[in-house]
């Protein structure tokens, strides 16, 4: 009789008479949990929403951007080509250059490549200046300014967030901006610039230009400074939290302080550093409702020089189309520069610890108080500005236009279509992007399906709208869904799920073979693994539902080009009535406190449960 052959046997196996046993590696405890080896078409099944979306509304519409780029303008295509190879090429020598020094080929090697990357980097800027004329450089000189900007922010947002960690609610103050729109900031500024200005008597053109780009500054700088500067605060309070992060960032032997810091924040700085860097590089909504516009052709970014291609009926397709895609590769290069190291991260960086350590606080100096109070007040001036030009109204000070705003059905229908698109766009993101998380966390780090997923999603969220939003709209118009809440909907989900998987995926990581990697990814049905899901990544479940609700309750650009009359949302009610700024401003500044209400309430309430435990892991003490 012949034996049937034994199966396969690993280390630490046995097999005796059909039973087979395997020995624990490491220490059990805890409840027996049932559960089996996940069905692979359940997970592919859960993470097809996502695709889809992110698939048909983003990549494919990209890439018939660049299609009929090529098409209209091959010139600019490829003088962008050019340029990214020679930048990434001169950035790999660069974060490379302390390798293979022993090797003098690999030397002799690498000095040849800089002249010939450097010489590709200057001959494609160049030709692609050339080929965009005179005033589409210049709208992208000045939109290479902001991403410098927004860099500067960074920096010093870090440096301050570092110098004032022990103040506590001197932050509230800086962080209320963030909640409100573009929009309403520029009818703020403009409001306080004007008024300025007719102080100062400034009559020259040119100074009231510069005088206006400093406004477009100043705006900026009042959205992202607190919001910017809170999180890095909260994330360095996480890592003075944990005893063996504190340790190294103030005893350790490698590099400086600065160095082993920026190292522990690398995570933090790039969701911070995405959000800014995409906000520097499609400034759109301040420039078209808080500059004049007779003025706007010479402070305006690369996004409006190409809204306004895009709209012109006499202007093909493919030119707005090239004319877009410098910037999104502008964009994705900054970002690739963010993101070295967060693809190989191996534990969770956006989870509380659940029992934190209580880090000493030193008394703040009175010099500090004074200063941070003094910001503070600062950050409430726009705020105070428009209650002031409310009150304000044609008859003299009173309540008039704030009852006329509230009572205005058009705003009214304005409000309540945006609050149906930002929360239905809410529930897609959260719903569809969760799966996709679960499943990149699981992956093993140094895969090489999790390194490009995660470069893939870092690419996809910093691609500026105009890379996309012609396709989408050309199919909108053919099929007669413009007018409609669905597009808005389903656009905005698709733009805003890279970047939530990303945020999830940073709260579902665990080192691998580790207790935390057991009860987050072992065997267990679905009940259980949303339970844990949502023990591990509740506050980044909150912050990535606040943050896309607010994004979407804010945006303008595109409700201006996909919406239509039965889909408009209040941003577009405001940039009519901005229209004539003068007459309508006490209308216009009640509509915007009315518009920020929501959005402001919502993040002041969240702040210290959801947002700074969820994207940093620091709560605020």
């Amino acid at each position: 009789m012949t034996e049937p052959p034994e199966a396969p046997r690993e280390r630490g196996d046995f097999d005796s008479h059909g039973l087979r046993l395997e020995l624990a590696t490491r220490r059990m405890r805890g409840p027996l949990v049932a559960g089996s080896h996940p069905r692979r078409w359940v997970g592919l099944v859960a993470g097809l929403p996502a695709t889809v979306l992110t698939v048909s509304l983003v990549v494919v519409p990209v890439a018939w951007t660049v299609v009929s780029a090529v098409r209209a303008r091959p010139l600019v295509v490829a003088s962008c080509a050019v340029v990214a190879v020679g930048a990434v090429g001169v950035t790999q020598l660069v974060r490379h250059r302390g390798d293979q020094r022993g090797d003098q080929r690999a030397t002799w090697l690498r000095w040849g490549l800089w002249p010939v990357l450097l010489g590709l980097v200057v001959a494609g800027l160049v030709v692609l200046g050339t080929a965009l004329g005179r005033d589409g450089s210049w709208a992208y000189v000045r939109t290479l300014v902001w991403v410098l900007f927004g860099v500067v922010l960074l920096v010093v947002a870090l440096g301050i967030a570092w110098w004032g960690r022990d103040s506590r609610w001197l932050w509230w103050p800086l962080i209320v901006p963030v909640g409100i729109s573009a929009v309403v900031s520029g009818v703020a500024f403009r409001l306080i610039f004007q008024y300025l200005g007719d102080r100062l008597g400034i009559e020259s053109v040119g100074v009231y230009r510069f005088w206006f780009a400093v406004m477009l500054g100043s705006a900026f700088l009042w959205t992202w400074f607190g919001f910017v500067t809170g999180l890095f605060r909260a994330g360095i309070r996480a890592i003075e939290s944990d005893p063996a992060r504190a340790r190294y960032l103030y005893r350790g032997e490698e590099g400086t302080l600065a160095q082993r810091l920026d190292a522990q924040l690398r995570p933090v700085m790039l969701i911070v550093g995405l959000a800014v860097g995409v906000a520097a590089a499609r400034v759109f909504d301040v420039v078209l409702i808080g500059v004049p516009g007779s003025m706007q052709y010479q402070v305006d970014s690369a996004t409006v020089h190409w809204w306004r291609l895009a709209v012109d009926s006499e202007i093909e397709a493919g030119v707005a189309a090239a004319y877009g895609l410098p910037l999104a590769v502008l964009v994705g290069f900054v970002a690739w520069l963010l993101q070295p190291d967060v693809r190989t991260q191996k534990t969770s960086w956006s989870v509380p610890r659940q029992h934190p350590v209580e880090v000493a606080r030193h008394p703040a100096k009175p010099l500090r108080v004074l200063v941070m109070l003094t910001v503070s007040a600062v950050a409430l001036l726009p705020i105070v500005a428009l209650i002031l030009a409310a009150l304000q109204d044609r008859d003299g000070w009173g309540f008039g236009a704030i009852t006329r705003m509230w009572r205005d059905p058009a705003l009214l229908r304005s409000l309540e279509t945006t609050a149906w698109v930002a929360g239905l766009a809410t529930v897609i993101v959260v719903a569809a992007g969760v799966p996709v998380a679960y499943r990149l966390a699981a992956l093993r780090p140094n895969r090489p399906a999790a390194n490009i997923a995660v470069v893939s999603l870092v690419v996809l969220s910093v691609l500026p709208v105009q890379s996309y939003l012609g396709p989408v709209n050309t199919f909108i118009d053919t099929y007669g869904l413009s007018g409609t809440r669905i597009p808005l909907i389903l656009l905005h989900a698709a733009a805003g799920l890279p970047i939530a998987i990303l945020v999830l995926r940073g709260a579902l990581l665990a080192a691998p073979g580790t207790p935390a990697a057991d009860a987050l990814h072992g065997l267990a049905g679905p009940g259980t693994i949303a339970r844990r899901v949502l023990t591990t990544a509740g506050p980044a479940l909150g912050a990535v539902a606040v943050l896309e609700f607010i994004q979407v309750w804010n945006d303008f650009v595109i409700g201006l080009l996909i919406s239509g009359a039965g889909a408009t949302p209040w941003s577009l009610l405001l940039w009519g009535e901005a229209r004539q700024f003068s007459e309508n401003s006490a209308q216009l500044a009640a509509g915007a406190l009315m518009s920020a209400i929501l959005p402001v309430a919502l993040l002041l309430a969240t702040w210290r449960r959801w947002l700074v435990p969820g994207l940093t892991g620091g709560v605020l003490r």
